[in-house]
């Protein structure tokens, strides 16, 4: 038994081109742009669940100095970049 769910009308902004070649696509297919559209979602969506965490979420925190040493960091490289 498949269960469906409610669904809601999403404006997408799309190039013209992409648009006409999208709609060639779907029609060759007899498949609507929507269900093309909620299906690449959907793989999406399962992609990150399957990764286990999202690209922000593996790399959030990745660095290692605080933000108030940004300038003194800088100085310091530059100092040591160029001697002085």
């Amino acid at each position: 038994m498949k269960i469906i769910g409610m669904t809601t009308k999403l404006n997408l902004t799309i190039e013209e081109n992409t648009a006409r070649k999208i709609k060639v696509y779907a029609e060759k297919k007899k498949i609507s742009v929507s269900k093309i559209a909620e299906e690449y979602f959907n793989s999406l969506i399962n992609q990150k669940k399957e990764k286990g965490k999202s690209f922000v979420e593996e790399f959030a925190g990745i660095a290692t100095q605080p933000v108030g040493d940004l300038k003194s960091a800088k100085e310091n490289y530059l100092r040591n970049k160029y001697g002085k």
